[in-house]
């Protein structure tokens, strides 16, 4: 049956979460394990409060219009700051951290762990889970929302790895007490970008670590998509100020110098709104932009859902609620079945089908901008 289910959560980061509200919600015990459990809070930038997942969270009083700020417009500019073509667009963007917090706070802490999950076995109508400390746990449903980087994945689907999609997000916050009045005013109720060749870059505001909307409490946030094709320009870019080489991303206050100043000095061709913007970030940093995708989500009784299963471009402003609507959806598979077969079953085809969609329409949007 699918009531009362002992639920383990490898990764509590946006996906585990939202499983352990949804899962939580539904009546069902639900543990989460977190291997950088303490150190999220201060991760993440800008992020697309998308509206079916806003009104998710103000229904259950945990995230509301105060913790968001909406544009009204959104204009691309030329490289001599002039404004190219303007339209009326309604966005809505919150804080990755800012979110991160509203949702760690609604998990109550006797639920979540610090720990790795390293191995699980089926038995009977049981999960068997290894943590990397030597202990183990038993479970009636495991849930992998590790992320896109997901090892217990590549233990399900060896053959499944992400693709560089051949350019990176260079990207940075900065408070806006940290700039001068008039380039915060040129971000006011707009999204701003500038479209280069095979570049682009865009900005616009969020809220405040904390939540805060107003001014003076927000920050500026911009990404910056850039084509680095050639390999031993992505490696050298991939080595942090430590010389550790990275596959995925070099995090804030860790790019070397001459990356750093490079970027600075790359940054001077954009229009003074940007540049200035670039300039003033104290630490820049990078992502590789990739593409992932996986050819099932559901086996016995583990499952995939968020990264783990499927990664689209950032420029579909999706991936925080394709994470949610995997858990969310998965809550209310298994209250509408009798048995977790069944209830995963006609979870997967739906998800399945949303993924895949939205991975094709990042690789859309990215060859349209990037080439």
């Amino acid at each position: 049956m699918t009531d009362d289910l002992r639920v383990i959560v490898s990764g509590g980061s946006m996906g585990g979460l939202f499983t352990a509200l949804a899962l939580g919600e539904a009546g069902h015990g639900v543990d989460v394990f977190e291997r950088a459990a303490g150190e999220l809070e201060s991760r993440g930038a800008g992020i697309v409060a998308q509206p079916r997942m806003l009104q998710y969270l103000e229904e259950r009083g945990i995230a509301s219009e105060e913790i968001t700020l909406t544009t009204q417009r959104r204009e691309y500019l030329k490289r001599d700051g002039s404004v190219r073509e303007a339209r009326s667009d309604s966005m809505t963007f919150t804080g990755w951290d800012t979110l991160y917090r509203r949702l760690r706070k609604a998990v109550d802490d006797e639920r979540y762990y610090e720990g790795r999950v390293v191995g699980f076995e089926h038995e009977d109508e049981e999960v068997s889970v290894r943590f990397e400390d030597g202990s183990e746990g038993r479970a009636d449903l495991l849930t992998i929302a590790e992320g896109g980087r997901s090892e217990t994945r590549e233990q399900l689907l060896p053959e499944v790895s992400p693709e560089y999609a051949g350019y990176v997000a260079w990207r940075g916050l900065i408070d806006e007490r940290e700039l001068s009045e008039s380039l915060v005013e040129r971000f006011e109720g707009t999204f701003l970008f500038f479209e280069g060749d095979c570049q682009l870059i865009l900005g616009y505001l969020i809220p405040g670590p904390d939540g805060g909307t107003r001014a003076g409490t927000r920050r500026l946030n911009w990404v910056w998509y850039d084509n680095v094709r050639d390999e031993d320009r992505l490696n050298e870019l991939l080595a942090d100020s430590r010389g550790v080489e990275h596959d995925f991303s070099v995090a804030p206050g860790d790019l070397r110098g001459e990356v750093e100043r490079g970027l600075r000095a790359s940054a001077e061709e954009f229009p003074d709104v940007f540049s200035r913007l670039v300039g003033e970030t104290e630490n820049p940093f990078v992502q590789t932009i990739y593409d992932l995708s996986v050819p099932e989500m559901a086996f016995d009784r583990v499952c995939l859902l968020g990264d783990a299963a499927f990664v689209a471009r950032p420029h579909t402003a999706a991936g925080t609620a394709k994470a949610a609507a995997d858990a969310i959806d998965l809550g209310r598979a298994l209250d509408g079945h009798e048995r977790v077969e069944s209830a995963f079953e006609k979870w997967e085809g739906k998800r399945l089908a949303a993924g895949r969609q939205l991975v094709r329409e990042g690789i859309r949007m990215g060859e349209s901008y990037m080439g």
